[in-house]
């Protein structure tokens, strides 16, 4: 069966599973660099804005100089221009939590939640304690239901991924690999299943889960929480 990748408590994707990357080393700077001011484009596309050294949404650094004296006739001076690209994201989720009323047994879907998900680069999606919902109190006769995850977007393209049972997600660690649609904008819907039985008793039911997203190739100097790091 295909694999689910749920991400951040209800987003699914259809993925080749793969070993984790490890962080890019980054390229130490020259011992000898030396921060410098530089200027950012505003967002209107006109305006320069200046910022001091430590500030900004980009920092540089000059290093290497150089000079030369004598009646040579000719000098090669070689020039290196280098930059580090950190990895970003930006995602948004149409919601964190579904409730169902369900007045008699049956089997139940609905693509209740859209995902989508922009990054520079591969994106690891970790699940954790996804399971069938449980009845809240003690008591009754069945104590869970079977809960199913799909996407697509229709339920019949849902039907034809194939549904994966919720506690199967916490199996696998998946990757969003990089591509130009993730660069843009990836949107998926997440669909839901619950089969409903007689012998489910009635009252509350329910699964709290956990999911991590973490970027693969993030540049060591940056923070963990996003900002400069040292």
């Amino acid at each position: 069966m295909k694999k689910l990748l749920v991400c951040f408590a209800v987003l699914a994707l259809l993925l080749v599973p793969a070993m984790a990357n490890a962080a890019l080393p980054g390229e130490p700077q020259p011992v000898s660099a030396v921060e410098v001011e530089h200027w950012e484009l505003a967002a209107d596309g006109v305006t320069w804005d200046h910022k001091e050294p430590g500030n900004g949404l980009a920092r540089c650094w000059r290093s290497g100089g150089d000079q030369g004296e004598c009646n040579k006739t000719s000098w090669v001076i070689n020039i290196t221009h280098h930059a580090a690209m950190a990895q970003w994201s930006e995602w948004s989720i149409g919601g964190t939590r579904w409730d169902w009323r369900i007045l008699k047994p049956g089997t139940y879907a609905a693509d209740c939640i859209e995902f989508k998900l922009q990054s520079n680069n591969s994106v690891l999606i970790d699940y954790e304690d996804f399971a069938d919902l449980l009845r809240t109190t003690e008591g009754g006769v069945k104590q869970t239901i079977d809960t199913y995850y799909s996407f697509g977007e229709s339920i019949g393209q849902a039907e034809s991924n194939g549904w994966v049972r919720a506690a199967d997600l916490n199996e696998h660690d998946d990757i969003i690999p990089d591509s130009a649609v993730l660069h843009v904008n990836y949107v998926t819907k997440l669909f839901n299943k619950i089969v409903v039985e007689n012998c489910n008793s009635s009252g509350e039911y329910e699964d709290t889960a956990v999911i991590t997203l973490t970027l693969l190739n993030q540049q060591p100097w940056v923070d963990p929480a996003g900002g400069w790091g040292d």
